[in-house]
């Protein structure tokens, strides 16, 4: 997806044999292809691309990691999302994939990349709605060092201030990430689809304000998403951030962290979420 320079890896995933299929492709940052997310909303009729941040995963890594700051990684994933969205209306992705016309495009991000969809909406209406599960404007202030801090308090920051906070904190600009050792099904899950991280995109998520006046702008439907005991800190604060939305879902996945797709509660999570996209796409 992209030129050589600049490839985006992903993978589309098509609803399963017999369900009711649904005219709704998620676009999912980031990609998850190992992970039961894609699977568990292809069982309830959704198509599926799931799409890799650059320097993670299969996607191009750039010379200079450090200067790939979000906004560069928002536009080239929206740049990946409307190569495949064309391809799927013309019948390219697959030959057992017939032409797709008249589907409507839901954004899906994760920590981070509920960042990144963000600010792509906010840069273009490129979704019918954006579903944001375990984000928040209000970034880690809880871990931030003393010169993190300083940046934050910045009434004007950028992608240098980012870049040499990343630098600093991570060392090398997209360092393998992995959970907190564990036996448990859910440790070993997470393990399994742990990969490499664009720190400084991360170090400017963590700052609190983060993309602050972009969730602001939002107007399309949106559905967010936290554990009960997330890093976002207190889930029913995380709406206040979007109030340009009037049509907004806030769905607290009971007793999960960071990671509610290993919980009891993701069955309740995938329902919630396949709930609301059939109710705004009706809508629309």
């Amino acid at each position: 997806m992209g030129d050589e320079a600049g490839w985006i890896s992903g993978n589309v995933f098509t609803p399963d044999v017999g369900t009711s299929i649904r005219r709704v492709v998620l676009f999912c940052f980031p990609g998850d292809g190992k992970f039961s997310f894609a699977r568990a909303m292809t069982a309830r009729g959704f198509t599926c691309v799931t799409l890799d941040h650059p320097g993670t995963g299969e996607s191009f890594v750039p010379a200079d990691g450090f200067g790939l700051d979000a906004a560069a990684i928002a536009v080239s994933g929206a740049a990946a999302m409307k190569s495949v969205a064309q391809d799927l209306r013309a019948g390219r992705v697959d030959s057992s994939l017939p032409p797709m016309d008249g589907f409507a495009c839901v954004g899906v991000g994760h920590s981070m990349g509920a960042m990144i969809v963000t600010m792509q909406q906010a840069a273009a209406p490129l979704y019918d709605g954006a579903a944001l599960l375990c984000f928040t404007t209000r970034g880690l202030p809880e871990v931030l060092t003393a010169d993190e801090q300083a940046v934050a308090m910045r009434p004007a920051r950028g992608p240098a201030d980012f870049a040499q906070l990343a630098q600093a904190r991570f060392g090398e600009p997209f360092p393998d990430i992995a959970p907190v050792g564990g036996e448990s099904a859910a440790s070993r899950a997470l393990a399994a689809v742990a990969g490499r991280l664009a720190a400084t995109a991360a170090m400017q998520s963590m700052l609190p304000g983060n993309v602050a006046r972009e969730a602001a702008s939002l107007t399309v439907p949106l559905f967010l998403s936290a554990g009960e005991r997330d890093l976002t800190g207190p889930p029913h604060a995380i709406p206040a951030a979007f109030s340009g939305c009037n049509d907004l879902r806030l769905v607290v996945v009971p007793g999960a962290g960071h990671h509610p797709f290993v919980t009891e509660g993701a069955p309740r999570l995938y329902q919630s979420l396949a709930d609301w996209i059939n109710t705004i796409v009706v809508a629309a």
